[in-house]
C-alpha cells in the first residue's frame, strides 16, 4: 500500500472518530474545549514523528493488533450505548508516542514515561471522558499514582488491556471503577516455544521490552520449548526505552540464536534482521506466526467493556488459549497448554492444563 494512501485511510478513521487527541507536531496536546465521553490511549513504538506516526497509528488500530481489537470494541460500546445522532461525536483516540519520554537509563526513562502518561489521563479527564480504555502495561505506574484522585477520576471508568504479571493484575490494586483485562502472555510464549522446538530450532531467541509482559512471555517460552524437545531459550530485554540503537544492541546479543521472536516494540527490528524469525503478527516471511484472532478477541473485549461501566468494584478478567484468542499459521497440532495462573487470580481455581487446537 502506498504511503499517501495509508495516510488517507487513517484520516478517514480520524474523521469518523470526530476528534484526534494528537497531531504530528504535538502528539501530547489536546484542546480542553473538545468534549467526548470515550477515550482510547495506546503506545506507538518506536519513536515516531511526521508522516510515520500516521502509518504506525494505522497499524496500531488495525485488526492485526490487540490495540486494534480494543479500539473496535470501544467503538462497538459507543454504538450500543448512545443514540445514532450523537454516537459519532463521543469517541476519541489518543495515540501516545514515547518521543517525549527520554532517559539515559531504566529509572530515568520510566519516570519520564510515567509523567507523560499521567498527562494523557489529565487531558482525557479534562475533555469530559466517562471511560478511558488503555492498552499496554507501560501506563500502569501512572494509573497507580492517579487512581485515588477522586475529584478528577472518581467517576471515570478505566479499562486496561494488559498481560499476566502486570501490577494491575490484582483487584486490590484497582479502584472501584477499573477493570483490568489480562491476556495470558505466558500461554502465548508457550505456544511459540513449543512450535519453534517442534520445528527443530535448538536455540530460540527473544528480544522484547523489559517488563511484566516479556517476563510472562519468556516464562511460557521456556516451558513450551522444554515440552517440545528441550530447546534452549535466550532472551535480551530492552530496558532504557524504545531507542533504535539500544534495540539493535540487544538484537546483537541474540546473533547465535537459530530463530528470534520479538514483541510490539521489537517486531519490526526482528523482521529486518536477516535472521529466521517467528512473528506475533501475520507475516508470510516469518518461519511461522502466532497472533491474535481478531474476531474472537474483539468480541470478548466488547463484552467486557460493555460490562465495565456498570462495575463498582475493581475487577480482573483473564483471556487465554481456552478463549480462542490466538491463531497459528502452521498445522492444527493439538497442544496441551498450562494455565500459568499468577497470584492475581485470587478468586479463580487453577486447572492443571487446557487443551486447544491452534487454528
Amino acid at each position: 500500500m502506498k504511503k499517501n494512501r495509508k495516510i488517507i485511510i487513517l484520516l478517514t478513521l480520524i474523521l469518523a472518530a470526530a476528534t484526534l487527541l494528537c497531531s504530528c507536531g504535538a502528539p501530547n496536546t489536546v484542546s480542553t474545549d473538545t468534549k467526548y465521553k470515550l477515550a482510547f490511549i495506546t503506545s506507538l513504538y518506536p519513536d515516531a514523528g511526521g508522516k510515520e506516526i500516521y502509518q504506525r497509528a494505522e497499524f496500531a488500530l488495525s485488526g492485526e493488533t490487540v490495540s486494534g481489537c480494543a479500539w473496535k470494541a470501544l467503538n462497538g460500546y459507543r454504538k450500543n450505548t448512545y443514540d445514532s445522532a450523537t454516537a459519532d461525536t463521543l469517541a476519541a483516540v489518543k495515540y501516545y508516542t514515547p518521543a517525549e519520554a527520554k532517559g539515559t537509563d531504566t529509572v530515568s526513562y520510566s519516570s519520564a514515561f510515567t509523567a507523560a502518561a499521567k498527562k494523557q489521563f489529565e487531558l482525557a479527564a479534562a475533555g469530559g471522558a466517562e471511560m478511558i480504555v488503555v492498552t499496554g502495561d507501560s501506563f500502569a505506574n501512572a494509573y497507580l499514582e492517579i487512581k485515588d484522585t477522586t475529584k478528577t477520576y472518581g467517576e471515570i471508568t478505566f479499562v486496561f488491556i494488559t498481560s499476566s504479571g502486570s501490577k494491575l493484575a490484582n483487584a486490590s490494586s484497582l479502584n472501584a471503577k477499573t477493570t483490568a483485562i489480562i491476556l495470558n502472555n505466558s500461554q502465548l510464549g508457550y505456544l511459540f516455544g513449543y512450535y519453534a522446538a517442534e520445528k527443530g530450532y535448538k536455540k530460540i531467541g527473544y528480544c522484547g521490552a523489559d517488563g511484566a509482559s516479556s517476563e510472562a512471555f519468556v516464562k511460557g517460552l521456556k516451558a513450551g520449548a522444554e515440552a517440545a524437545g528441550g530447546s534452549e531459550v535466550v532472551s535480551s530485554l530492552t530496558s532504557s526505552g524504545p531507542v533504535e540503537n539500544i534495540i539493535n544492541e540487544d538484537m546483537e546479543k541474540l546473533k547465535d540464536a537459530d530463530i528470534i521472536i520479538g514483541d510490539e516494540l521489537t517486531a519490526s527490528y526482528v523482521a529486518a534482521s536477516g535472521k529466521k524469525y517467528a512473528s506475533i503478527y501475520k507475516d508470510d516471511n516469518a518461519e511461522f506466526y502466532l497472533t491474535v484472532n481478531s474476531e474472537v478477541l474483539t468480541a470478548k473485549l466488547t463484552e467486557m467493556i460493555n460490562s465495565a461501566r456498570q462495575s463498582n468494584t475493581g475487577s480482573v478478567k483473564t483471556l487465554g488459549v481456552s478463549d480462542g484468542i490466538f491463531v497459528y499459521s502452521g498445522s492444527d497440532t493439538l497442544v496441551e497448554v498450562p494455565e500459568f495462573a499468577e497470584a492475581y487470580t485470587e478468586t479463580e481455581t487453577t486447572a492443571d492444563s487446557t487443551e486447544t487446537t491452534a487454528a
